[in-house]
C-alpha cells in the first residue's frame, strides 16, 4: 500500500504534500523501531511466561467421533475432558490468568476446553486482558483421505514434511504457528503484558515450542505430543528448576520425549 499522495489527472502530484508524506513515514518507522524496541526488552529480560495447553480428551480420542466424516473443527470434548480442563485451570491458577493475554483455537474442543479452564481457576471470561481465537492456532489438517495408508509415505517423505492428502504437513503447521507467535508479540507490547495462556492442540504446541527454542526438525521429531489437558510453560531460565527443554535463555516444562517405538 502507498503512503503517497494521489496524483491528478495530470498525473502530477497535489503541492505541498510530499514532505507531510515523508513525515508521516518517518513517524510509523519510529513507531515501529520503538514497537520492536520493547519486545526485544521484555524478551531480554526474561520474564515473559507462556502457558500452552491442550485440550482435554475429545470424543475422537475415544474413537466416537470420526472428524473425518463430521468435520474436525466439531470435535467435541469427552467428559473425562471436560474433568481434565479444570484440572488444568486449577493448575495454571487465577494468579497467572488474570492480566494475560489468552488465546485459542476455535475449535469445538478447545473452546470448550478454556471455558472449563476458566471454571477451574475460578476466573470470569471478562476477567483476563482479552481472549482471541485465532485460526492459526487449529489442529494440523490430516486431509480427506485415509490416515492410517499414508503412514509408508509419511516415513518415506519425512513425518516433519509429509503433507497429508488434501491437508497439511507439521511443516505447513510450523509456519502458520511461526507467523501467530509474531502477532502474539506485538499484542503483548501493545497490551504491556507479560504472561500468556494459550489453549490448542498438540502438534501447534510443538511447532510452538520448536519456533520459540529454535529447535532442529530432528529435535522437534524427538518431542512427543503433550497429553491431552497438560500445561506446557514456556519462561526464562530463572524461572524454572524443573524442565525438559532449554536453550541460552529459556526453558520449557511439561513435555516429554517419544516412547520408542
Amino acid at each position: 500500500m502507498s503512503l503517497h499522495a494521489p496524483r491528478s489527472a495530470a498525473g502530477t502530484r497535489r503541492a505541498g504534500t510530499h514532505r507531510t508524506d515523508r513525515s508521516f513515514t518517518r513517524s510509523c518507522t519510529r513507531q515501529r523501531r520503538e514497537r520492536f524496541a520493547a519486545i526485544a526488552s521484555l524478551v531480554a529480560s526474561r520474564k515473559l511466561a507462556i502457558k500452552l495447553v491442550r485440550h482435554g480428551q475429545s470424543m475422537a480420542n475415544l474413537e466416537a467421533f470420526d472428524p473425518q466424516k463430521h468435520g474436525d473443527f466439531r470435535t467435541p470434548l469427552s467428559p473425562l475432558g471436560v474433568v481434565e480442563a479444570r484440572e488444568a485451570g486449577r493448575a495454571v491458577g487465577a494468579g497467572f490468568i488474570e492480566g494475560a493475554l489468552v488465546y485459542a483455537s476455535p475449535y469445538q474442543r478447545t473452546r470448550e476446553t478454556l471455558g472449563a479452564l476458566l471454571e477451574g481457576a475460578g476466573v470470569d471470561r471478562s476477567a483476563p486482558f482479552g481472549i482471541y481465537e485465532d485460526p492459526r492456532l487449529r489442529e494440523q489438517d490430516h486431509g480427506y483421505g485415509n490416515v492410517k495408508q499414508q503412514e509408508a509415505l509419511r516415513a518415506t517423505h519425512g513425518w516433519f514434511y509429509y503433507r497429508y492428502e488434501g491437508g497439511e504437513s507439521p511443516a505447513d503447521c510450523y509456519d502458520r504457528v511461526s507467523g501467530f507467535l509474531e502477532s502474539m508479540m506485538r499484542q503483548m507490547e501493545r497490551k504491556d503484558a507479560s504472561k500468556v495462556l494459550i489453549v490448542t492442540h498438540g502438534m501447534a504446541i510443538r511447532c510452538f515450542v520448536m519456533r520459540f527454542l529454535h529447535l532442529s526438525v530432528e529435535d522437534f521429531e524427538l518431542i512427543d505430543n503433550p497429553p491431552n489437558g497438560a500445561v506446557v510453560t514456556v519462561a526464562g531460565r530463572d524461572e524454572l528448576e524443573e524442565f525438559y527443554l532449554q536453550n541460552e535463555g529459556w526453558r520449557v516444562a511439561g513435555l516429554a520425549g517419544r516412547t520408542p517405538a
